[in-house]
C-alpha cells in the first residue's frame, strides 16, 4: 500500500500522470490512497479521483489513520505551507513507515523542510534532475536523502505542443500567503508594473489575468480589471506570452515556446525562478524593461534540451514506487 499525500496543485499535478497509467493498466500495480489538502482538493475533484480527508485534531487524526491504512510507503508533495505534510512525516517516523516527498518546481528548496522553526525531511527526496539536485544540496539539504526522479507532469504536456493563443497572460501566485513581504514584491506590486506596461504598448485587449486557487477572487473585485479563476493548462493555449513571477505556468509556457519573462519589481533575495536564474528568461523589475520586452516578436521556438531532459520521468516514479512499495 502507498500512500499519496497533497497539499498544493501542482503536486497533485505531479502525480496525476501514474495515478492514470494505473487506473488503465491491467497489470498488478500497488494499491493506493489518497489524502489530500489545499489547493489538490480542486485538482483531484477536477479529474474526479478520489480521495480522503483527515478532521480533527490533526496530530491524533493522522496517527490513527496510519494505523489503519498501514501504508509501506508515503509519497508526499513537498508545499512548505501545508502542515498535513509534515504532520504525515513526523507521525511515520514514529511508527517506521518510509516517507518520500518530491520536488514539482525548481524553487524554494529549504524553506519546503522547514516547519515550525526546525529541519523536518522525510526519508528520501526526489529530486527533477542534476540541476535541481545541485541547487537543493547547494541550499544545505543533505544530499544523502536525494534520488533524481524527473517531473511526470511537465514530461506529459511537453508531448503535444498547441499553437501559440493570442493572450498575454498573467498568473497571479500567492505570494502575500505564503511569502508576506520577504521577496521584495507580492502580487499587488507585480500587477501594478504589468498593467503599467501592457497600457504603455498598446496590449490590453489581449490581457487575460488569472489567480491560483489559494487565492481569494474576491481581493481583486475592486480593481479595474477583469481578474478569472486559473484555469491551469488552457490558460496557457490560449496565451502567447506569460508573464509571472515564478510560477509552474511559467515553465510550460517556456516548454511551448511561449515569450516568458520573470517580473519581480523590488527582489531583494536570491531569484526564485529557475528560467530567469539560469537565464533562459529575462528577470523583469520596471515598466519600461517590461514594455520593451512585449515590443519584441513573439517566436515560437522548441525547447528540446529542458523537454528531453524530462524523457523518462513516469518510468522512473512509477519504477521507484513499485519497488519501495513492496521492500
Amino acid at each position: 500500500m502507498i500512500l499519496f499525500v497533497t497539499g498544493q496543485y501542482a503536486g497533485a499535478q505531479y502525480l496525476y500522470p501514474l495515478i492514470k497509467r494505473w487506473k488503465n493498466s491491467s497489470e498488478n500495480n500497488p494499491e493506493y490512497k489518497i489524502v489530500a489538502t489545499g489547493a489538490s482538493i480542486k485538482y483531484w475533484k477536477y479529474h474526479q479521483i478520489g480521495f480522503d480527508s483527515i478532521d480533527g485534531k490533526i496530530n491524533k487524526s493522522v496517527e490513527h489513520y496510519l494505523n489503519i491504512v498501514k501504508p509501506k510507503l508515503i509519497l508526499l508533495s513537498a508545499s512548505s505551507t501545508e502542515e498535513l505534510e509534515y504532520i504525515f512525516i513526523l507521525q511515520a517516523k514514529k511508527i517506521g513507515i518510509k516517507t518520500a516527498n518530491f520536488i514539482d518546481i525548481w524553487t524554494n528548496y529549504k524553506s519546503r523542510y522547514i516547519y515550525r522553526g526546525k529541519e523536518v525531511y522525510p526519508d528520501m527526496i526526489l529530486s527533477i534532475n542534476d540541476k535541481c539536485t545541485e541547487e537543493m544540496v547547494n541550499a544545505g539539504i543533505p544530499a544523502k536523502l536525494i534520488k533524481e526522479i524527473g517531473q511526470p507532469y511537465l514530461e506529459e504536456v511537453s508531448q503535444s505542443i498547441p499553437p501559440l493563443g493570442s493572450k498575454i497572460l498573467l498568473p497571479l501566485q500567492p505570494i502575500k500567503k505564503a511569502k508576506g513581504c520577504s521577496l521584495g514584491y507580492n502580487e499587488d506590486s507585480f500587477l501594478e508594473l504589468s498593467l503599467e506596461a501592457i497600457n504603455i504598448v498598446g496590449k490590453s485587449e489581449q490581457l487575460y489575468i488569472t489567480v491560483h486557487p489559494d487565492i481569494d477572487l474576491d481581493m481583486f473585485k475592486y480593481k479595474s480589471v477583469k481578474v478569472d479563476l486559473g484555469r491551469g493548462i488552457e490558460d496557457i493555449k490560449n496565451s502567447h506570452t506569460v508573464l509571472g513571477m515564478f510560477s509552474m505556468q511559467m515553465i510550460i509556457g517556456y516548454l511551448w515556446g511561449r515569450r516568458v519573462a520573470s517580473i519581480q519589481p523590488g527582489l531583494k533575495v536570491s531569484d526564485p525562478s529557475a528560467l530567469s536564474r539560469w537565464g533562459l528568461v529575462p528577470l523583469i523589475e520596471d515598466k519600461v524593461q517590461l514594455s520593451d520586452f512585449l515590443k519584441s516578436p513573439v517566436n515560437n521556438v522548441e525547447r528540446k534540451e529542458m523537454i528531453d531532459m524530462l524523457i523518462g520521468s513516469l518510468d522512473r516514479l512509477d519504477e521507484f514506487c513499485q519497488k519501495e512499495s513492496i521492500a
